[in-house]
């Protein structure tokens, strides 16, 4: 097929949101022709990739919108991010139409900014549209706004606003009705996609983080070198925002470390919650047990091999990308029961904590790692088990079969916007 692809975040030089953009081009051009509308920020990256020989043959760029380099300032950097990607998604549009008067597509496909907040004018070019899998309907809870340092609750109360006031965009809404086929990251995002759409039908769930074999083969070529009679080593990594629940998890491995558990926390990351999880890691008693840094290439692969629980209890995750190549090498999940992560993972390979008050959570983390701790054999066949959730559901191959599925089901019936619904395990 020859398919227009739309991706904002489109470079194999950087993470997150461009890692999803990149991987699904390198994973659709293996039996497709792709054009690829993408931000002229990513430009000088993705020339130097065709010049490493990166580009697959079938797949050729365009841009659209050359944006000022991002403002330092946290708050600022994310308002001008997304009016850079206001301004991507009609400028895209423009240029996407000019290549399909000559080129003429079989379909569209959105991929990154995988958000459902902004509508996307592609479904007027009149081929089978797209969208997603695009995630971000998860909401912080009110009820945790206390674990919060004062910046990270403004923003949360922004995003709320937005999220409310975007159910009423005429664009967002047009854009959910008319959309052939709608892939979603976690549940909550699919559930208010269908009410936007007025059915559940073309709506499916489907995880925008996967894994090519050479990764997987490399992550999880780590898993056996694990010890397990060790006194539990816990990893997190990611931006520290406060969405991501660091606070929860440092409170739980405090109370645990009073009951006499000996244990260690490398938390891989900065942001604007570093200063604040510093200061209750030292007023908790755990400041020399908790270690702060940024690991690359072998030294983060290390961290990840020498660590047995991926702790991070984040209340608002559309996939979990790190916590996914935690899991390739062995690590055992303990994760709040939301999101992409809530999705992610089962309890045959982790734990899921259910989303409550800040007490009941702390409660729960704590007992489920102490479950872990006093079962090495448990945490053991949860490892082995955390290992085959990822090669087996969230390869290349099974998200390629997923998406080409729903390819032919919207090119099969141009005409019927309801479709099938297609899910990963």
């Amino acid at each position: 097929m020859k398919i227009l692809i739309s991706a904002d975040a489109c470079t194999p030089f950087s993470g997150s949101e461009a890692h999803f953009g990149w991987s699904v081009v390198q994973c659709m051009a293996r039996r497709h022709d792709l054009w690829v509308i993408t931000s002229g920020r990513h430009q000088a990256d993705l020339e130097r990739a065709a010049a490493q020989g990166m580009v697959p043959p079938s797949v050729t760029f365009a841009y659209a919108n050359f944006p000022k380099p991002r403002h330092s300032n946290f708050i600022v950097s994310r308002f001008q991010n997304w009016m850079e990607y206001s301004n991507f998604t009609r400028e895209a549009f423009v240029v996407g139409k000019k290549l399909h008067e000559s080129v003429q597509f079989d379909l569209v496909h959105h991929v990154t900014v995988s958000t459902w907040r902004m509508g996307l004018p592609f479904w007027k070019l009149g081929i089978p549209f797209i969208w997603g899998p695009i995630g971000g309907a998860e909401q912080f809870p009110l009820k945790l706004y206390s674990l919060l340092s004062a910046p990270s609750k403004a923003y949360e109360l922004t995003r709320t606003l937005s999220n409310g006031l975007s159910r009423c965009s005429p664009s967002v809404r047009a854009c959910a009705r008319h959309a052939t086929h709608i892939a979603t990251a976690n549940n909550e995002t699919k559930r208010l996609v269908a009410k936007l759409r007025g059915t559940e039908s073309g709506v499916s769930l489907l995880s925008p983080a996967f894994f090519p074999s050479s990764t997987i083969g490399e992550f999880s070529a780590l898993a056996p070198e694990r010890r397990f009679d060790d006194p539990l080593r816990f990893f997190a990594g990611g931006m520290l925002e406060g969405r991501k629940g660091v606070a929860l998890a440092i409170e739980a491995l405090a109370r645990l470390k009073q009951q006499g558990m000996k244990l260690s926390f490398h938390i891989g990351g900065h942001g604007a919650e570093l200063g604040h999880l510093r200061n209750l890691a030292d007023r908790l008693g755990l400041g020399t047990d908790v270690v702060f840094g940024l690991w690359k290439g072998t030294d983060y692969l290390n961290q990840l091999a020498t660590s047995h629980v991926y702790l991070l209890p984040s209340l608002r995750e559309s996939a979990g990308l790190t916590m996914m190549e935690a899991m390739l090498t062995g690590c055992v999940p303990v994760i709040a029961d939301c999101g992409g992560p809530g999705h992610i993972v089962t309890e045959a390979c982790g734990s899921k904590i259910p989303v409550g008050n800040a007490a009941a959570m702390i409660d729960s983390l704590t007992a489920a790692i102490a479950a872990l701790d006093t079962d090495r054999a448990l945490l053991q066949r949860k490892s082995i088990e955390a290992t085959n959730r990822i090669t087996t559901s969230f390869s290349e191959e099974a998200y390629f079969q997923a998406m080409n599925n729903i390819y032919q089901q919207v090119t099969h019936h141009q005409n019927d916007p309801a479709g099938q619904n297609v899910q990963t395990a």
